[in-house]
């Protein structure tokens, strides 16, 4: 492969990582807005509740699923990250090859 390749296939991975850090992010967000309307639903009653919740306020989402996603993602990266560092190395030796 040549350094064009590489730096092509290191901007692919560079959009890989992007993508599954704001899957992260998002579900790391969900599960802290979760935990906030789940008290917050106790303290505004069913009424109030039912209200927010027809138009999309408030919602509910998956716990386990967004926590099985976030674990995931987050191995995702590291294996990723790794990938990166072996393309960084190819990149490196192939600049010193033409210096």
């Amino acid at each position: 492969m040549d350094r064009l390749d590489l730096e092509l296939y290191a901007d692919r991975i560079a959009r890989h990582a992007d993508r599954l850090n704001d899957e992260l992010g998002a579900a790391r967000l969900r599960l802290s807005w979760n935990a906030f309307e789940a008290r917050s639903r106790e303290r505004l009653g069913p009424e109030d509740t039912l209200l927010l919740e027809s138009i999309g306020v408030l919602v509910t989402c998956d716990e386990e699923s967004d926590r099985t996603m976030a674990r995931r993602r987050e191995r995702q990266l590291a294996a990723l990250g790794r990938l990166q560092v072996m393309v960084e190395e190819s990149l490196s030796a192939l600049r010193a090859v033409r210096a």
